[in-house]
């Protein structure tokens, strides 16, 4: 393909930038704010209102099941999806993520690590922390930080989040590989339609 529109939920923003900048240099990206996954509808009216028009322009999402009409948002045969339920997926793989999700694990990636209180106290809710402590230790067995590597990790920010919770945050160092192998699996998708259709 010689274009490529990206659009992508912010919480991944370096992570493709990366694999952008390595494997697709021409693509043009573009990305949403993570808050919206607190809001569904808000995120698929977003993700409508800068999907390209036509075939000309095929486009990729770079997002998991995070609005219930995404899979639709994903039928013109000039737009496809990573192949995932969510950004903890699309980063650990499949087997990997349901590892974690079956020890109840809650992940922590590094933009949301950032914001955290915006995420927790604010969208959330979890303003009490005594309330914050009792839900994350009554539904979690851990937490875990996923360390991609491009920045370093945020120890100072990691001891408050664990203090909040009393409870201690696990760093897990993992590779852009799974990130990039769904990305190219979706371009590969996309080129198959796009030959399909010529």
């Amino acid at each position: 393909m010689k274009s490529l529109t990206v659009i992508c939920c912010s919480v991944l923003r370096r992570e493709i930038v990366e694999i952008l900048n390595q494997d697709y240099p021409y693509a043009e990206s573009i990305f949403l704010s993570s808050m919206l996954h607190m809001r569904p509808e808000m995120l698929r009216k977003a993700i409508d209102d800068v999907l390209p028009a036509g075939p000309d322009r095929p486009c990729l999402l770079v997002y998991g099941d995070c609005h219930p009409h995404i899979r639709e948002t994903c039928r013109p045969p000039h737009c496809a999806r990573t192949n995932a339920r969510n950004c903890g997926e699309l980063l650990l793989g499949r087997d990997l993520y349901r590892a974690f999700r079956n020890e109840k694990a809650f992940l922590f990636l590094p933009e949301w690590t950032r914001r955290w209180r915006e995420v927790f106290q604010k969208e959330l809710g979890f303003r009490d922390r005594s309330l914050a402590r009792e839900f994350m230790q009554e539904n979690q067995s851990r937490l875990v930080y996923l360390d991609t590597g491009l920045i370093p990790a945020p120890e100072k920010t990691l001891a408050e989040i664990a203090e909040y919770f009393s409870m201690s945050v696990d760093i897990v160092s993992i590779s852009l590989d799974r990130l990039r192998e769904t990305v190219l699996a979706a371009v590969k998708t996309l080129e198959a339609r796009a030959a399909h259709e010529s």
